[in-house]
């Protein structure tokens, strides 16, 4: 993030401050700074020069002469080889002995094809400014002649690069920084002069914004807040000079005078905003929806983007006409042609706008800025701020645009609420090893606008403003306190010892202590090869290729999302010429090998990446089959079952509540019908596996079971990690009782075990005595009705504070008894 020390000083009291102090203070309260640079220092060398007359080089076709004027009598010439200037306009030239900051040579007097070159005109790039545009740079003709150009075009400045974490949004832009420097310094928060005026829309006698387009919102979930205006009557031009300085000061190529302004107020108030052309909606109308399947949109970057249902779109009555917080869509751009203009301002859900610019491979200033969260508080004031901008912008056009009154707001009251944490008094001295007074921590969080409030003597009520979505726990608070006493103030220490787990800072169950473990992703993958190599499986490491003919093979039908594959550019082999969207085919290679050199007994595993157009997925691959290892007391089988255990195995240490094997509505083709399932939480697919279908091992000329899994990597590490209880033993002893149950025969196990969990959940009576039940014989035949089986379970009761007396016990069993006939139609045999 690249802020302006000019831009800074209108939201700061910067007074009596240097670069390099303000650097420093913000590097120790967190805010690092990566780079501090002088916009034109050591340029004054390169003036403000006029061109009063262009001539033919004698000796060169594609070279002219400029004769040129700088002011106070002194005249120049340069020989220059640009073509886009004219008589009459204004250039930068830099005289010899000046050394532009974009080239990497000393400027001096020279000879150029016989004629003598005192000096050079300079382009934007050469001046080490953000310009893709070919030729020199022109500068206005209001510039005084002889005045070094960095300074007449406003760039004579201090850009200092902040390198942001991202749980930081609130400072990418200029407002926030200046929040923190005024917190730092002890010093007022200052406004410009027309933040506090009246929003132009409240005194406009203008025909109202929601007669020009209504506004319907059909995903509030993933908008929660959506604002726009309407200007009239306006002219799309050239930006005057104090924008366009500011902009390129900061690296940003000025564009015209409505979209600089959808920039400027991006980079000052943090708050992207987006303008479409009014006249080009169909409707008009404004409808924020998800897309349908099939609909597509052309960016403004004029690339064609294939839309996918979860994707958030701003649509009119006819079509997309941008992804939401991602990028507008062409058919509606700004253009030199536009009189009527709708600015959109809107808070967008982080994670949709996230998903939608990683499936597209988009990543914009906007979308960067809404995937961390920008404050939904403070959309008004960013949205009247910029129609008085845009507003001034039109004065130098001669234009007399209108804004419509009022503007069109949908708003979820939700996400304009502030945060509220309860902080213990005691905790930021406990945390950090100092011992600031409570008058000091209620100053600190103060400055950086947290109200507190006392609740009783040991806590304090904080109301965190909406622009700190990073502020959600006490230690958040506590984090707050060591920034702004300085993390470079606290005093060094022994670290204490640890087990490996990090207790959570807060009042909780003693029953129930929690812990964390820390989820460093390649060491929980190191941890699942170990355990794999533990259980007698190889690490193999395959070629992350496949060819449409094992897709074949493994019977994936055309339509299926594995058949979307990218193909390589220049393959290694010619039928190895995609990227892998399943890992089996590297695996049933590895099987067929081992088989044809007699290695039947097989047991691999592989980790790596599946790849599909808009994404890549981590996954753990395994194959099993024939024989175990030897051992003394005979050789097994691999089976379904010792698959299925390795993979609940390797996911115990995520939470595993919620999670559900089932049987998968749709089948994989290549697994036997019978024999495959899936482990699913919330509809996601954490892992799927299954015995090899008959006629797949048949096409692979193997005459033996073998049994496949594919687990998926990112859904399980978005799992929240199991939480570790540790308790006492036992007291009081359990009493176990036994029961045969009529079942249907076609009914799933599955289900009798959620009805139990139920039961438990929902009657506190039974819930409080039972501990567990087990599944130890299951029979079919003569003795059970036909389309039944007998289920015997083993079930196990036991009170935390007392000794279970026979009544409550058999009370306990006529509940279940009487709960498993009514939900799951299970009897108690006779």
């Amino acid at each position: 993030m690249k802020i302006s020390w000019k831009w800074l000083q209108q939201w700061a009291d910067l007074s009596e401050l240097s670069v390099d102090d303000v650097s420093h203070r913000l590097t120790m309260a967190g805010l690092e700074v990566d780079g501090v640079e002088h916009l034109g220092e050591g340029c004054d060398d390169i003036v403000v020069a006029r061109i009063d007359r262009i001539s033919e080089h004698p000796d060169a076709d594609k070279l002219v002469i400029c004769d040129l004027t700088l002011g106070e009598g002194k005249t120049s010439n340069v020989v220059c080889g640009a073509k886009n200037m004219a008589e009459g306009d204004f250039v930068a030239l830099a005289q010899p002995g000046s050394s532009p900051p974009g080239v990497d040579f000393d400027i001096v007097s020279r000879k150029v094809r016989g004629v003598l070159s005192h000096g050079m005109l300079c382009s934007g790039s050469e001046l080490g400014l953000e310009d893709d545009t070919d030729g020199i740079l022109i500068l206005a003709r209001t510039h005084e002649l002889g005045m070094p150009a960095f300074e007449a075009m406003g760039l004579k400045d201090t850009v200092i690069e902040v390198d942001l974490t991202p749980n930081r949004p609130d400072c990418l832009g200029h407002l926030g920084v200046a929040r923190e420097l005024s917190a730092l310094y002890g010093r007022a928060l200052k406004t410009p002069t027309d933040w506090q005026e009246t929003p132009v829309w409240e005194s406009s006698a203008a025909p109202q914004a929601s007669d020009a387009a209504p506004l319907i919102v059909e995903d509030a979930e993933g908008c929660p807040r959506y604002l726009f205006a309407v200007i009239e009557d306006v002219k799309v031009g050239p930006s005057p000079a104090w924008l366009r300085s500011r902009l390129t000061a900061i690296g940003l190529r000025s564009i015209n005078n409505i979209v600089d302004i959808t920039n400027y107020i991006l980079m000052e108030l943090n708050q992207p905003l987006h303008v479409f052309d009014l006249d080009k909606l169909q409707g008009p109308e404004i409808r924020v929806r998800r897309a349908t399947a099939g609909e597509t949109i052309v960016g403004i970057d004029h690339n064609e983007y294939k839309l996918d249902p979860s994707d958030l779109v701003i649509a009119d009555a006819e079509r997309p006409v941008a992804i939401a917080g991602v990028m507008g869509g062409a058919d509606t751009e700004v253009d030199e042609t536009t009189t009527r203009v709708l600015i959109e301002c809107a808070y967008f859900e982080p994670t949709t706008v996230r998903r939608s610019a990683r499936r597209h491979s988009l990543h914009t200033d906007s979308s960067h800025r809404f995937e961390r969260g920008i404050d939904p508080a403070g959309l008004p004031a960013a949205l009247a701020r910029a129609l008085r901008l845009m507003l001034r912008t039109q004065e130098t056009l001669d234009s007399n645009p209108t804004v419509r009154t009022g503007i069109v707001e949908h708003c979820v009251d939700a996400v304009t609420k502030n945060t509220q944490v309860t902080l213990p008094k005691t905790m930021p001295s406990r945390i950090l090893g100092i011992d600031p007074s409570e008058d000091t921590i209620v100053g600190y969080l103060g400055a950086l606008g947290i109200e507190m409030t006392a609740q009783g003597e040991d806590t304090w009520l904080c109301t965190v403003p909406t622009y700190r979505p990073d502020i959600e726990r006490p230690i958040d608070l506590v984090e707050e306190v060591a920034r702004m006493y300085g993390y470079d103030e606290i005093p060094s220490t022994l670290p204490r010892s640890s087990m490996g787990y990090t207790h959570r800072v807060r009042p909780e169950d003693t029953r129930h202590p929690e812990t964390i473990i820390s989820r460093n992703y390649r060491r929980i993958l190191a941890t699942i090869r170990t355990q794999l190599l533990s259980f007698g499986l190889y690490e193999v490491v395959n070629y992350g290729f496949m060819s449409a003919q094992e897709l074949d093979l493994l019977r994936i039908a055309p339509g299926d999302r594995r058949r979307e594959t990218a193909r390589l550019a220049n393959p290694l082999v010619a039928d190895d010429a995609f990227m892998q969207t399943t890992m089996l085919p590297g695996l049933l290679k590895n099987l067929t090998l081992n088989r044809a050199r007699r290695r039947k007994n097989v047991a691999i595993f592989e980790t790596g990446r599946r790849y599909f157009k808009d994404t890549e997925r981590p996954t753990l691959a395994m194959l099993l089959s024939g024989q175990k290892e030897h051992h003394w007391s005979g050789n097994t089988a691999w089976d379904f079952f010792d698959l299925k255990g390795i993979v609940e195995a390797i996911c115990r240490p995520f939470a595993t509540e919620g999670l559900e094997w089932q049987v998968p509505a749709d089948a994989q083709p290549y697994l036997h019908p019978g024999v495959q399932a899936e482990w699913v939480l919330d509809g996601k697919i954490i892992a799927s596996l299954g015995r090899l279908h008959p006629m797949v091992a048949s096409d692979l000329d193997v005459d033996a079971e073998v049994f496949v899994a594919e687990l998926y990597l990112d859904e399980l590490f978005a799992l929240k990690p199991v939480e570790r209880r540790f308790s006492a033993p036992p007291r009081f002893p359990a009493v176990t009782r036994d029961f045969a149950l009529t079942y249907g025969l076609e009914t799933p196990y599955a289900d009798l075990e959620r009805a139990i969990s139920r039961l438990a959940d929902q009657d506190p009576d039974f819930g409080a005595i039972f501990e567990s039940f087990e599944l130890f014989d299951v029979y079919a035949g003569e003795q059970v009705a036909e389309g039944m089986r007998s289920l015997a379970l083993s079930v196990v009761y036991r009170a935390a504070d007392k000794t279970l007396t026979d009544t409550l016990v058999e009370r306990a069993d006529k509940r279940l008894i009487e709960w498993l006939e009514t939900q799951v139609q299970a009897t108690l045999r006779g």
